[in-house]
């Protein structure tokens, strides 16, 4: 007797079945967990970042850039963790962060181009990803996906009540 083969989305879609309703449960839960780690490793790698930038303040550093790289250096790792219990809340962080981000460096760019200074492009990415993050984490909580950690008892490795 054969061993039952472990069901994906590859042995599914070629074997021409249905997905059933937990496995697609699964598949969401696993490719939101990929995002917010992707998250959770991105703001790692700033957090070095903002005690250089104020270190190294000169005549003609763009304060409001210093602070949207504040703003993106403090939040997109906790809210990347946090969302694992609270995707809401967690997604709407990381949109705030996001806008005030993008408000700081836009405006930034705009008062070095009336005081003839060429602007520096290199720090406009930084609304991007708190941005891109809080969308998913929107988009997913308002399609209803599961959460990312199972807060059931079974899900936990706890046997269920009864048996």
């Amino acid at each position: 007797m054969q061993a039952p083969q472990e069901l994906n989305l590859r042995t599914a879609t070629r074997e021409g079945r249905a997905i059933s309703e937990e496995e697609k449960e699964d598949l969401r839960r696993f490719w939101g967990r990929v995002v917010f780690v992707l998250g959770m490793m991105a703001g790692m790698f700033p957090m070095a970042v903002p005690p250089l930038a104020v270190s190294n303040l000169g005549e003609h550093t763009a304060i409001l850039e210093v602070l949207a790289l504040i703003a993106f250096s403090v939040s997109v790792l906790p809210a990347s963790i946090l969302a694992f219990w609270h995707r809401r809340e967690a997604s709407a962080w990381l949109l705030l962060t996001g806008v005030a981000a993008a408000a700081l460096v836009l405006t930034e760019q705009h008062v070095l181009g009336t005081r003839g200074i060429a602007p520096d492009y290199g720090s406009d990415y930084l609304f991007v990803l708190p941005l891109a993050l809080g969308v998913f984490g929107m988009v997913t909580e308002w399609k209803d996906w599961p959460a990312l950690l199972d807060r059931t008892a079974e899900g936990r490795g706890h046997p269920k009540k009864g048996s």
